[in-house]
């Protein structure tokens, strides 16, 4: 499996990656100086830059490219004849690991690899210059609230390290350490600096680690966390490892290498937002902060699920706890640093927060572990159905507000300045039925068939009602909404996918639907626009982008819809919801970070106008590849999959893909299903027990199955290459050469009786 990465020439660049862990979350600029260090525990930033510069014989170095690896981020420097690498990483370890290093998830490490190519000796100096706790940067769209820049802080010179403390809270702490003495030290209330000289030997490397610990509870824990990171080296191994993990879950393999490449750079920016705060765990919809969204939770789930589901069980752990009002409406938001958090709904008297919550406890409990149980979440289901419910008036939910923005929107497209969406409003009707419907099918599989009988019904009804008073008579298409005074909205809107997503619209209403969403007043290179250009409120950049820009959930759903009917079109949508994050020149597309998911983008510049990394597209384009294009389809009676493939593909794989206490690993190759575990599907089937295989090409993919009395090995890959597979079984070794052009497979067939023997294989066909 190749580490994925990216490397830019550093004028190419705009700003750096952000980088996450349980408890951290770390931005840096394009010459990997940290732009901010925040931490989950407290809601805290405790630093705010850290600026490092190297002089060689009283040149300074210039920075020539920047590395970006899903643990760090790197930058080269050199003079005419030493090179400089600057890397910063965070230590991450996976969920089930994440108490018992927490202190090594508490710091941050800089190395400093000096790199001498003359044959002289050159004088060295290395500047870091660290200021706290919160600076302000137009690199990000997020900002340090006000009383974060106000901080001061103590420093306290110890030998071979600083303790710094919050002026004020000295509980705020840090420790700062080297593994070099300083030459040169300087200080004052609001910054740290630290220089060290000396001389590296002609043809000679030399290397300084620098160690940034921190703590909530006081110095002590900070310097505790410290001592944890003694050995950097060993630190950054462990965390390439554990990143490495994340890579092979759920490991999905195509003919399209950008997808593959998405598919990877989704895990890794999914891992990276991922926090363990206060009250439970769970992520932010603008990072770094403690507000969690319930709407965003819930569509976060669908991907995590297949990637780390114990995070997706603590998150709706965390809802279950703290998110229900009274009445069983799921709350907006919440702020995960509170004792007792308070409920944020904007006085609005159901959103789609509560539907898509239901649906959320449905997925995790269809893909996740069995003590998840449908008797665990019925009652919590059925309460939210019965707030549903109790919203309903003549025949459909209806949403009542009169303001404008948060307080007026009733949807997820709720950032728009002087709009209002109420009233009988598709998409949460949309949504609601779905919520039902699931609810229903609980029910029927625990017994209770009265209650089963009742949601069933009305879920039934609002589809009927929605299909009869929510179509438009000028479009043909679905209402945005018939708002409280009557009025009907004929608006052509990226909404229009929510009747289609959630089993609302009929086959032909469906194919009218995503032919409007894919033609070319909607469609674009990079994604689809919020509204049609047609519209008369158009605009590309207006409402945070929401009346014509472009956001790739939106994409994504869309892509998902158009599988079955137009599979080339769902490939389409995957490669160019990743397509800027890896342009030529991401600074000409604004905030862009290669193999991170922008948020949000103008619709005809295609310039990124929100955060460089989306808190919520990574696991939403995980959970596009897996019940998109893979076809996955849990449910309550089995697991089903049928692959929407263009038909140029012949082949699709996955390795360890994560399902309630298995991981299955199958194959389709010329309309065959070789598959570890039984599943359903529309396609033939060959059940087998998995080999051990491997490759000495990281972009050659390998399976082995012993079905019957043969082995089969399949091997792709999405670049032309060449290697060596190696199979190991009942203790033989078989190495087998293979060269594959690009987005080929190939099935070659062992007699296992024989293998020991290394009869000669036999290929069956190739692509």
């Amino acid at each position: 499996m190749e580490y994925p990465q990216y490397t830019y020439p550093i004028d190419k660049l705009k700003t750096g990656c952000s980088l996450g862990n349980y408890y951290l979350f770390a931005r840096f600029d394009r010459e990997s100086n940290l732009k901010g260090l925040w931490c989950a525990d407290d809601n805290q930033f405790y630093v705010g830059e850290w600026n490092i510069d190297v002089e060689v014989d009283g040149i300074i170095a210039l920075p020539q490219t920047t590395e970006f690896l899903p643990e760090s981020q790197s930058t080269i420097f050199r003079t005419s004849d030493v090179i400089i690498e600057k890397k910063c990483f965070l230590p991450f370890y996976l969920d089930q690991e994440a108490d018992r290093h927490a202190g090594e998830m508490h710091a941050l490490i800089y190395f400093l690899k000096v790199t001498n190519l003359s044959k002289t000796g050159k004088n060295i100096v290395i500047r870091s210059t660290v200021v706290f706790p919160g600076v302000h940067t137009d690199l990000f769209t997020k900002q340090p609230t006000n009383d974060q820049g106000q901080k001061r802080v103590h420093i306290h010179q110890h030998d071979g390290y600083c303790d710094i403390t919050t002026s004020g809270n000295s509980n705020e702490a840090r420790i700062i350490g080297s593994s070099h003495p300083w030459t040169l030290i300087s200080m004052d209330e609001r910054s740290l600096i630290m220089e060290y000289s000396c001389m590296t030997k002609g043809n000679a490397i030399d290397e300084v680690s620098y160690t940034l610990a921190i703590s909530q509870e006081n110095s002590a824990g900070a310097f505790i966390n410290f001592e944890k990171c003694a050995n950097p080296r060993l630190l950054l191994e462990r965390t390439m490892n554990n990143y490495r993990e994340v890579l092979g879950r759920s490991f999905l393999w195509t003919p399209e290498p950008m997808i593959n490449r998405g598919l990877q750079w989704a895990k890794i920016n999914t891992v990276r937002v991922q926090h363990r705060y206060h009250i439970g765990e769970g992520f932010t919809n603008d990072p770094p902060q403690d507000i969690i969204v319930i709407r965003d939770l819930a569509w976060f789930v669908f991907g995590s699920d297949y990637l780390s589901p114990q995070f997706s069980r603590n998150m709706l752990l965390l809802g279950e706890r703290f998110a229900y009002h009274e009445g069983g409406k799921l709350t907006e938001y919440l702020h995960a640093n509170e004792t007792v958090p308070a409920q944020h709904d904007y006085n609005l008297n159901i959103n789609d927060d509560t539907p898509l919550f239901v649906y959320a406890m449905h997925h995790h409990a269809l893909t996740c572990n069995d003590d998840w149980s449908f008797e665990r979440i019925y009652p919590l289901m059925q309460k939210a159905c019965d707030w549903i419910i109790s919203q309903m008036k003549n025949g459909l939910v209806q949403c009542y507000a009169e303001g404008t923005n948060v307080w007026g929107i009733f949807s997820w497209r709720n950032i728009i300045d002087d709009y209002n969406l109420t009233g009988a409003v598709t998409e949460i009707n949309a949504e609601c039925y779905y919520a039902l419907k699931c609810t229903a099918d609980v029910a029927n599989h625990i017994g209770k068939h009265n209650d089963s009988e009742r949601y069933l019904n009305i879920a039934e009804t609002l589809k009927r009602e929605i299909n009869a008073q929510l179509v438009s008579e000028k479009t043909g298409l679905y209402l945005l909404n018939i708002d409280n005074g009557g009025n009907r909205h004929h608006d052509i809107t990226g909404d229009l996918i929510f009747p289609v997503l959630f089993d609302v619209a009929d086959p032909e209403m469906q194919q009218r639907i995503l032919q409007t969403l894919t033609d070319e007043e909607m469609w674009t290179p990079y994604g689809s626009r919020t509204v049609s250009k047609r519209e008369h409120n158009y605009d590309p950049d207006f409402g945070y982008q929401l009346v014509g820009g472009l956001w790739h959930n939106l994409t994504a759903w869309i892509a998902y819809c158009i599988r079955k009917k137009n599979p080339e079109k769902l490939v389409e949508g995957m490669k160019n919801i990743f397509r800027l994050s890896e342009v030529d020149t991401p600074s000409e597309f604004g905030n862009v970070v290669p193999g991170q998911f922008p948020e949000r983008i103008h619709g005809e510049t295609y310039v990124s106008r929100g955060m460089a990394m989306s808190p919520w597209m990574p696991p939403t384009y995980l959970w596009l590849g897996i019940e998109g294009l893979l076809g996955v389809t849990p449910s309550a009676d089995g697991f089903e999959i049928n692959p929407a493939l263009p038909p140029s593909w012949r082949w699709i794989a996955v390795k360890n893909l994560l399902y309630k206490k298995e991981k299955i690993t199958l194959f389709m190759y010329a309309g065959i299903l070789y598959t570890t575990s039984p599943v359903q599907s529309t396609y033939p089937q060959k059940v087998g027990t998995p080999v051990d295989t491997s490759s000495s090409q990281d972009d050659i993919f390998s399976i082995g199955l012993v079905i019957e009395k043969d082995l089969f090995l399949f091997v792709a890959s999405d670049v032309a290459t060449q290697g060596t597979v190696v199979i190991e079984i009942l203790g033989s070794r078989i190495e087998k050469e293979i060269r594959l052009k690009a987005s080929e497979a190939r099935i070659l067939k062992f007699p296992v009786p024989n293998i020991i023997l290394q009869v000669t294989d036999k290929e069956f066909e190739s692509t």
